[in-house]
């Protein structure tokens, strides 16, 4: 498998760019992760108020790293890891998060070649104290 990034132009060092625009991937098998966030994949239902809580305990920056947990845990089992990403949709509860997203995502894949992303701003997510929800398409 081969990724290649995608420049229509050279990126300026002063711009820190989050994101790559696009990747080039070839001869892979994707993956399709869906939605994570700070919700643990498998868990009780209806939710137990104590371990609903433990979910969202913390702020953006918490949760995020809860989000990504999990992500790297359904790509592990699938046989990958978040170097294998080539493309994110993050959708956040609010906008004005994105800066501390672009600081854990620094953390998560580098400054050099960070994956593709969209990042959207929803009225809701799937529960009132959850503050975002990523999906992820990876490539082995």
């Amino acid at each position: 498998m081969k990724i290649t990034p995608v420049h229509p132009q050279e990126p300026k060092p002063e711009y820190n760019m989050p994101f790559v625009p696009a990747f080039v991937v070839e001869g892979a098998k994707l993956i399709f992760v869906a939605g994570c966030g700070p919700i643990p994949p498998y868990h009780k239902h209806p939710h137990v108020p104590e371990e609903e809580a433990e979910w969202f305990k913390g702020g953006i920056r918490e949760q995020t790293l809860k989000t990504f947990e999990h992500i790297k845990m359904v790509l592990a089992a699938a046989g990958a890891d978040l170097t294998n990403i080539v493309k994110l949709t993050i959708y956040l509860s609010d906008v004005a998060d994105q800066n501390v997203i672009n600081e854990v995502s620094a953390e998560m894949f580098g400054t050099q070649i960070p994956p593709p992303r969209t990042v959207v701003q929803v009225a809701a997510l799937n529960h009132v104290n959850m503050k975002l929800e990523i999906d992820v398409i990876a490539a082995i």
